[in-house]
């Protein structure tokens, strides 16, 4: 048979510390109770005695049997009390113990029994019963219920805030390793240190015992930056600012890496400081990165001044060598757009350099689809600084081939090859002129790129009774740029180039 007991008017069944506070002294507290019992006048016995406790008011559920027992747990009630009878027809207390301590293990189970037996009363106690009562006495059960009551509430409470705090410090976990920070703390009477593993971690340091004191940590730190960080470290824990430095560390490994710290000093209730407590970072990317960045803004500044000084002297060299001031512009801009492209070319590069045939296509493209030109050599890196004068230098022959060589007939052709030469390299060939740059010599240690061009198959070439830009820019300039040999002649049968530059960093074969 099972009964329920309607608690007292205008108060709702549910558990009286679902939300952890302390409830409203004007109203009675609702306390939801599973009762097993097989006697319904021990049942009305306990709801009697139950009653005598005005600060709450109590919704009774009934059972009598195992199975009804089992089924009230099963659903959960929520129960904020269970009271037992010990010896039933199907069932033993002991075992309705055993189910409750199981599926709710925070709920108060007071047996409230006829003839417990003192053994039997320390062995429930000692399997997680809370108290017992024997009916030849149920004046105790007000006290018992009301002080299990009280315990409970208690435990609860500090069970949901060691959940609260667990769940909390395991949030700060997640969100440190996910920003990659290293906890510390730091106590100042026995220079202990405490470090997490991503602390430890930031020092190159595998086990966080390695570095258990203070001095264990300044062996870490970079020799030129210990006396910094001890000073700051001394006018957090005095001042009561903020602890905010950067410093290099110095891994096992011998590497040098870069750490940030944050923290703040730790004071007991008399101001006095105690400790030091904070994060630690790991910032050798950003710093690589920041140096890379003020490289890159270096090598910006060194690029835009030499893009100017070569503007400057391509516009100075081009109006010296213009017949006409009306001529300028059109041979002005023509270079200038030979430079924007190379500059464009390097863009797409990253200003990693280029490669030769790569600067060679850049300028005769053009020429090599008609069937014009000829390119071809082994695979050749280049610097910025060689693609950047060695395009210009192509562009000023193609543009010289186009206007007067050999693009300017549709028989003309170009061929323009290279070759990698050992060291012992032979003298200048096909009958052209050698100038030498810088007074190096074509022959090098390393060996030497030899390009050639050659143009065949236009009008019969007449030499120039001066030297212009083009002339100038080949012979002097890129000479004296490649640290090389140049050769320019002027033979009636097409002009003819030919370049000796030392491999080196700067030119150095695939």
């Amino acid at each position: 048979m099972t009964q329920v007991m309607e608690p007292s008017a205008g108060h709702s069944a549910g558990s009286p510390f679902a939300d952890g506070g302390p409830a409203d002294p004007g109203r009675p507290i609702p306390c939801r109770v599973l009762l097993l019992e097989d006697s319904g006048m021990d049942a009305d016995l306990v709801c009697e005695h139950l009653k005598m406790i005005d600060d709450h008011a109590f919704d009774i559920h009934r059972v009598e049997t195992r199975q009804a027992f089992i089924d009230a747990i099963a659903d959960g009630g929520p129960y904020d009390l269970i009271l037992s009878d010990f010896d039933l027809p199907d069932f033993d207390g002991m075992s309705a113990l055993a189910i409750a301590r199981d599926r709710l293990p925070r709920v108060p189970f007071i047996f409230v029994s006829g003839m417990l037996g003192e053994e039997n009363a320390i062995e429930a106690l000692k399997k997680g019963a809370t108290d017992y009562v024997v009916k030849l006495r149920m004046e105790r059960l007000q006290v018992v219920v009301r002080r299990a009551l009280v315990e409970a509430r208690d435990r609860n409470e500090l069970a949901d805030k060691r959940a609260a705090l667990a769940e909390s410090e395991a949030r700060l976990r997640f969100a440190l390793e996910a920003g990659r920070l290293g906890s510390w703390e730091l106590t100042l009477a026995t220079n202990r240190l405490r470090v997490s593993s991503i602390c430890a971690a930031n020092l190159g340091i595998a086990d966080p015992a390695d570095i258990a004191t203070y001095d264990r940590l300044l062996e870490r730190v970079h020799p030129d930056d210990r006396e910094t960080q001890q000073a700051m470290v001394r006018q957090a824990v005095t001042s009561g600012l903020p602890l905010d430095m950067e410093y290099r560390t110095i891994w096992p490994d011998g590497s040098v890496h870069w750490v940030q710290v944050r923290g703040r000093a730790v004071y007991d209730k008399d101001g006095t400081p105690t400790g030091l407590a904070g994060v630690s970072l790991n910032i050798t990317d950003r710093k690589r990165a920041e140096e890379r960045q003020l490289l890159l803004l270096e090598e910006l500044n060194h690029r835009v001044k030499n893009t100017l000084a070569m503007v400057q002297s391509i516009a100075k060299q081009t109006l010296r060598a213009a017949p006409s001031v009306e001529a300028f512009p059109d041979a002005f801009q023509s270079r200038l757009r030979a430079l924007a492209q190379a500059h464009d070319l390097l863009t797409r590069r990253h200003w990693q350099g280029a490669s030769l045939s790569e600067i060679a296509a850049l300028t005769l493209e053009p020429h090599v689809d008609a069937g014009r030109v000829r390119v071809g050599g082994p695979p050749v890196n280049l610097t910025t600084g060689v693609a950047v004068s060695l395009h210009l230098a192509f562009h000023e022959l193609a543009t010289n081939a186009a206007k007067y060589g050999a693009l300017s007939a549709e028989s003309g052709r170009i061929d323009l090859d290279w070759e990698i030469t050992p060291p012992a390299g032979s003298p200048a060939r096909d009958g052209v002129a050698s100038h030498a740059g810088s007074g190096h010599s074509s022959r090098t240690a390393a060996g030497a790129l030899v390009l050639r061009w050659r143009e065949s198959g236009g009008p019969p070439v007449v030499p120039p009774t001066r030297r212009g830009f083009g002339s100038r820019l080949i012979e002097r300039g890129l000479a004296h740029e490649l640290e090389g040999d140049v050769a320019l002649a002027f033979d009636p049968a097409g002009v003819r180039c030919r370049l000796v530059i030392p491999l080196s960093s700067r030119v150095n074969p695939q």
